[in-house]
């Protein structure tokens, strides 16, 4: 099998799942929105974050935000960091709608496979997207585990015992647990230098 026939076949399945998603009262569009902020970071679940997640104008991301909105599955607050900055977090319904999404045809195809097969499909997508995303403008986006700004530092627990942590050396924080496994619209990845000039 050629290279261009497997990215044909990349290519028809979107187009498969996608379709998925006209069923029911949100558009593909908007349900990518609801899984974004759904699966989005404190420092990420922004207007613009889902723009450059999408790669697409922030006109067309607000007018799914906008809707999601009006529904009754999106909120809109004010950054407690910054005032004039907004973030967006899904609401009980939000949750509800994620619950049931379309999308999960596909999570369930891919479960279907064995451990060692769901591995390398796992490394060799990551490394396909990762390739195509260095080829233009775009953004990558990813979680902390695979980020060049994950920092471990060490804290005391009440019982005097040490436990490992994990901080963002970009902002200076400390990374929740439920948060390291969400999108971060921050993310470098490893294989590439941090702005400190190190590399992971």
């Amino acid at each position: 099998m050629s290279a261009r026939e497997t990215a044909e076949l990349l290519l028809l399945l979107g187009r498969l799942v996608q379709a998925e998603g006209y069923h029911g009262e949100l558009s593909p569009a908007q349900w990518m929105a609801l899984r974004f902020f759904a699966r989005a970071n404190p420092f990420s679940r922004t207007p613009s974050a889902f723009a450059e997640f999408q790669a697409t104008t922030r006109g067309t991301a607000s007018q799914a935000i906008k809707a999601l909105e009006t529904g009754g599955y999106l909120v809109r607050q004010r950054s407690e960091a910054d005032g004039r900055s907004v973030s967006l977090r899904l609401t009980d319904k939000g949750h509800e709608a994620v619950a049931r999404d379309p999308f999960d045809v596909l999570v369930r195809a891919v479960d279907s496979l064995d451990a060692e097969e769901q591995t390398a499909m796992h490394h060799a997508l990551h490394h396909v997207l990762t390739t195509v995303a260095a080829s233009g403008p775009h953004r990558h986006f990813g979680v902390c585990q695979d980020c060049a700004y994950r920092g471990g530092e060490t804290c005391c627990s009440s019982t005097s015992a040490t436990l490992p942590a994990l901080e963002c050396l970009l902002f200076g924080v400390a990374i929740e647990p439920e948060d390291a496994g969400l999108l971060c619209v921050h993310f470098q990845p490893t294989s590439e230098q941090r702005e400190d000039g190190h590399r992971e």
